[in-house]
């Protein structure tokens, strides 16, 4: 399960609103310097994202929690977003070549058309399954706010 430290923002009946951090493992990395992933890392560094997560929680604004998402639907998801567009792009490419023969124009056409296909499939694909609890992130556990976090330090000293 892949875990992420949120901020609790807002709470309702069914659960609540979290906001994280966006942040990068670049700092640690040897490559850092000739990444692509590096450059976009910079640039987004620090932007605060906020969604709604729903939990059996006692939780209230303030709280920080962790959040889990499922390494299966992490890697569903990055293989639909990344692969998808690049697949019907190819395939059009291919279908393109095989119809105009050497006429790029047209084959670079329908492949511009399959690029934009396979993003429109892939948000056709997110807004269908926006619900799906297998792609909800889910709070896995509370950390301990400071004052309940000195009386475990203090009883278990003694």
């Amino acid at each position: 399960m892949l875990e992420e430290q949120a901020l609790v923002v807002a709470v309702d009946d069914d659960g609540v609103r979290v906001e994280t951090c966006r942040q990068s493992a670049c700092q640690s990395c040897s490559a850092k310097s000739h990444c692509g992933h590096s450059l976009l890392g910079k640039i987004s560094k620090g932007q605060i994202q906020q969604f709604y997560v729903r939990t059996d929680f006692e939780l209230k604004p303030g709280d920080q929690v962790v959040l889990g998402l499922g390494e299966q639907a992490f890697l569903k998801g990055s293989a639909l977003v990344y692969l998808m567009p690049l697949l019907v792009m190819m395939l059009m490419a291919v279908i393109g070549e095989q119809w105009f023969g050497s006429n790029s124009l047209m084959s670079f056409f329908l492949a511009a058309t399959g690029l934009l296909s396979g993003f429109l499939l892939v948000r056709w694909y997110s807004r269908k399954n926006q619900f799906n609890p297998d792609y909800q992130p889910v709070v896995l556990r509370k950390f301990p706010s400071a004052g309940s976090y000195e009386v475990i330090t203090r009883s278990s000293a003694e």
